[in-house]
């Protein structure tokens, strides 16, 4: 039912998904919000209620609202259907079965995916250290309107079609989420891969040169890690830059328990930070600010 859905830890889900709280106080959770890019944590989470707010955006609810939030959708059916990804619960797949999709519309209308132009979305990642011909040759743009108003997103497709959406505002996906899986080379795998949390690890490590032959898998979230395994096989080394938090470490763990020694650490890089784009992102403002100081 959806009484048992709305009883899933909100604590739990967000862990799930790849988002550990950044402080506790009593029942009160504190996280950087997993809705938009921020640097002081302002999403909370009410364990005693079982609900969240977002101090930035003005909007809170239940588990059902937050995924609604995540992949911007009001289709209860594909709400449920991500949920279940994400935390299983054995009636969800019924639940969902049950909701006719006429009786609501995804909030996403004229979805349409262009090459990756406009000067918002890549002055915001040249802001996370991505230059603009990284940016270009990787991602493209989706353009789609919500309740009647036009946006725009950086757009980062995975293998079921579906697309990670990123803007200075917004995070979030449009279809069915999974990995994404980029061979190096069309004429065959490579010996060696290299795997990513979300595509803004991996567009910082183009931009660093350090995966340069490998083939690479983007998670999108630590939530597809089994996702990833078929993926994984055949490979003598596979590279991993996790984030250096509870969700990067268990699923560094689980992959490490299936493929062993062939599985590389390679967080100890960017060890003093959250991930690889904030290390990237700490390493051109170090040398900004020797550059401007020398002059």
């Amino acid at each position: 039912m959806i009484k048992e859905i709305k009883s899933i830890p909100l604590a739990s889900f967000m862990s799930r998904i790849g988002h550990e709280p950044t402080a506790r106080k009593g029942t009160r959770l504190w996280y950087k919000s997993p809705l938009r890019q921020e640097h002081t944590p302002s999403f909370k989470v009410e364990t005693a209620l079982n609900c969240w707010y977002d101090f930035g955006l003005g909007r809170g609810g239940n588990i059902i609202d937050l995924a609604a939030e995540l992949y911007q959708t009001t289709d209860l059916r594909h709400i449920l259907r991500c949920i279940a990804d994400s935390y299983p619960v054995p009636s969800v797949p019924t639940i969902a079965s049950s909701f006719a999709p006429r009786h609501s519309a995804p909030s996403m209308e004229r979805f349409e995916v262009v090459p990756l132009e406009h000067r918002a979305l890549v002055a915001y990642l040249q802001e996370r250290g991505i230059p603009a011909h990284i940016a270009t040759a990787n991602c493209k743009e989706a353009q789609y309107s919500v309740n009647g108003k036009f946006y725009f997103a950086v757009a980062f497709e995975n293998v079921s079609g579906g697309w990670e959406l990123r803007n200075r505002y917004f995070k979030g996906c449009r279809r069915r989420k999974d990995i994404s899986y980029l061979p190096w080379a069309r004429d065959g795998p490579s010996a060696e891969c290299a795997v990513f949390e979300g595509f803004i690890d991996y567009l910082s490590a183009l931009t660093l040169g350090i995966i340069s032959g490998a083939d690479t898998i983007i998670l999108n979230s630590v939530v597809n890690v089994n996702k990833a395994v078929p993926f994984l096989k055949g490979y003598t080394t596979i590279n991993c830059y996790l984030d250096n938090d509870n969700a990067g470490k268990t699923a560094l763990a689980e992959l490490t328990a299936i493929y062993g020694s062939t599985m590389i650490d390679r967080s100890t890089l960017y060890s003093e930070f959250n991930d690889l784009n904030d290390f990237l992102i700490n390493r051109s403002f170090t040398k900004n600010t020797l550059s401007n100081e020398n002059k």
